[in-house]
């Protein structure tokens, strides 16, 4: 190989790969209520209980804990246990990685939300689901996440952004990609 002068800081290392789930849970915490009532409760009027402190929030997420079906944000994909009862879910993790070039690529975040059928309709007939992907893309496209850097949910910016169907009964859902520049 050739020694052209290129040194080693002029190549991506996607330091910040490990921390993005962690900085966007942490914005999500920090700037929308709606999603944790409507993931800490399961009545059709959810949205209409009290905001949920922070500690109340920590206590939804997932740190490796033995029963997985406890908790209700995740930073990876997958569920390896049976749920049998009625919950909703966000996963939130970096899906794939495009290397634009040498020294930066796009990091594909997918955010999941799952919801058990029987409690996917709201009374105010919106569904569960549907709300909460509205709220993670409003809050989520055009955001500057803290390490993480500039999400977008723009196909001009890179094709793989979209939001589709997912899940198997009892629970339904969505994914929804998200884009970031990345170095």
């Amino acid at each position: 190989m050739v020694d052209i002068g290129i040194g080693s800081s002029a190549y991506a290392n996607y330091e910040n790969l490990s921390t993005f789930s962690y900085e966007c849970i942490k914005k999500m915490m920090e700037e929308n209520e709606l999603v944790w009532k409507l993931l800490k409760y399961n009545d059709a009027d959810a949205w209409n209980n009290d905001d949920l402190t922070t500690e109340e929030k920590a206590e939804l997420i997932y740190s490796g804990q033995e029963d997985e079906t406890q908790y209700k944000v995740f930073m990876d994909a997958g569920q390896p246990d049976a749920w049998t009862h009625e919950a909703t879910v966000i996963r939130i993790w970096p899906m794939d990685i495009y290397p634009e070039n040498r020294s930066y690529g796009t990091v594909i975040i997918a955010i999941e939300v799952y919801s058990h059928y029987k409690i996917n309709h709201l009374n105010n007939y919106k569904t569960r689901i549907n709300w909460i992907a509205q709220e993670l893309i409003g809050l989520f496209n055009g955001a500057d996440i803290g390490g993480v850097g500039l999400l977008f949910f723009n196909r001009m910016g890179m094709a793989q952004t979209k939001m589709d169907d997912a899940g198997t009964i009892p629970y339904k859902g969505k994914i929804i990609t998200m884009g970031n520049r990345a170095a």
